[in-house]
């Protein structure tokens, strides 16, 4: 049977949060047959990086405060792939300014955090009901989730996250003609 292994990964925030890319990376990644970025790159020399080691995808992220951070606003918002007959669906997960910052407040003043991914499962659900998969960043919360018969994948941050206690991780994905299942690494 054919199956397609997939590195994901999101919110690497180089060189804001991290200089370059963690080397347990290349390591984790080396068998994959594409890579997915699930945005907040912040510079796309990441995606070179990431190039040299299988074909790499991404999104744009959100607008951080750090100027001159655009978190690559050229790449596109959403990419709809379809891989032996799965749709996947790669999206920073946000899909306006307003909602990022309800989800900014609602994560941090009201201190709800751990209950982010449901939010935004919650929203990608109801945008992207037709896919199989769908890969999100965002929170740096990694989980793994099936929702309505879609699996959700958040690979969480690359980049630490003190203020959320969050480990860094990258997901694979594995995809096969008639289904699709992730696991979370940690760094």
């Amino acid at each position: 049977m054919q199956t397609l292994r997939i590195g994901v990964l999101a919110d690497t925030h180089i060189p804001h949060r991290l200089t370059h890319l963690p080397a347990a990376i290349v390591r984790i990644f080396t068998d994959v047959d594409l890579i997915l970025h699930a945005g907040d790159l912040d510079e796309t020399d990441v995606l070179t990086e990431l190039g040299h080691i299988a074909p790499s995808v991404a999104v744009r992220g959100n607008w951080h405060r750090n100027p001159p951070n655009r978190s690559s606003s050229h790449l596109p918002a959403t990419v709809h792939l379809y891989l032996l007959d799965q749709h996947v669906v790669l999206t920073h997960g946000l899909w306006n300014l307003g909602h990022g910052l309800f989800l900014e407040f609602y994560a941090r003043v009201l201190g709800q955090h751990a209950r982010l991914n449901e939010l935004m499962i919650r929203s990608l659900r109801w945008r992207f009901p037709d896919a199989d998969v769908v890969i999100f960043g965002h929170s740096h919360h990694a989980e793994v989730k099936r929702s309505g018969g879609i699996l959700f994948v958040n690979p969480g941050a690359v980049c630490e996250t003190p203020d959320f206690e969050e480990q860094p991780a990258v997901a694979l994905l594995t995809v096969h003609p008639s289904h699709a299942e992730a696991e979370i690494v940690y760094l």
